[in-house]
């Protein structure tokens, strides 16, 4: 996958199903810890990768 911000990241997933309702699945992405995904994936759960957060923080 690759994302504007972060570039490339080489993800794995997984689906889980609700039994009552089979068209509803929840989709989990992971990366493998110490990998250049895992740093992107931590910048974009930081926030630090939303140009809206540098612009309230003053930061350029």
């Amino acid at each position: 996958m690759r994302h504007a911000v972060v570039g490339d990241l080489c993800l794995d997933w997984n689906a889980v199903t609700w039994a009552a309702d089979t068209d509803l699945q929840v989709i989990v992405w992971t990366a493998e810890a110490g990998t250049p995904a895992h740093d992107g994936l931590r910048t974009l759960a930081s926030g630090a990768a939303d140009p809206s957060h540098a612009a309230r923080s003053g930061s350029a």
